[in-house]
């Protein structure tokens, strides 16, 4: 898989690492109806913000604030991400509340299997992502210093 890179601005430079910032940007505005677009109406309640990453600088490349540096992340490391916070929750959500049907009779012991069963999942994507963030693939690197 490849490298999925984004153009971010720097913010400070340190001796061994960087403080960058980028920018969340929606598609909003790409397309013909816009203007009466739900999607954009959600996104305009949260904002176009940005955020500020700290990311080594191993090649000691000279940059100063307000450069525009690319940084990358692996697509693997985004896709297994994606894959952990949606799906596990959904499937523990489905496994508790089918084995609480098959158990119990009653329809309210499903619903709070169910809810149990996804409060579960997000515990348990909460302490798998926490181990894969000792890999150093999930986190950007430093690519190039745009001019």
């Amino acid at each position: 898989m490849g490298v999925l890179e984004e153009v971010a601005q720097v913010s400070e430079v340190h001796p061994d690492h960087l403080v960058i910032e980028t920018r969340r940007l929606s598609a909003c505005h790409s397309c013909q109806s816009h203007d009466n677009c739900g999607q954009r109406k959600l996104a305009g309640l949260f904002g176009n913000g940005s955020a500020f990453l700290t990311i080594g600088n191993p090649k000691g490349l000279l940059i100063k604030p307000g450069q525009s540096v690319v940084i990358g992340l692996h697509e693997g490391a985004i896709l297994k991400s994606s894959l952990l916070l949606y799906l596990m929750p959904i499937l523990t959500l489905i496994g508790a509340s089918l084995l609480a049907s098959w158990l119990f009779d009653t329809e309210l012991s499903v619903i709070l299997a169910g809810v149990t069963g996804l409060a579960g999942g997000f515990w348990l994507a909460k302490i798998i992502s926490a181990k894969l963030l000792s890999n150093p693939s999930y986190y950007p690197v430093l690519l190039r210093v745009n001019n």
